[in-house]
């Protein structure tokens, strides 16, 4: 029994850290955003395209990193799985 509940809480852990770090993932990109938006907002030297290519360079960075973030969701939710009592 105490293997079991030594790897629970192996698994818990593992969770909690995966947890913190699609949430670190997240806030840092929103900065990142934030900040992008306000430098191209108050630049004057970058020309309409350059933002738009600027823009559009972010728009498919943002879905790589969805794509990303929802697959270590998921997994982080088979980990929640594997800690359900049976």
């Amino acid at each position: 029994m105490k293997n079991e509940q030594a790897t629970m809480q192996i698994f818990g852990m593992w969770k909690n850290v995966w947890e913190t770090y699609v949430k670190t993932l997240k806030t840092a990109e929103e900065q990142g955003d934030r900040m992008l938006d306000l430098a191209l907002q108050q630049s004057t030297t970058l020309q309409e395209e350059t933002k738009k290519l600027v823009n559009d360079w972010v728009s498919n960075s943002k879905n790589l990193s969805k794509s990303y973030l929802d697959a270590v969701e998921q997994n982080v939710s088979k980990i929640d799985e594997m800690l359900q009592p049976r």
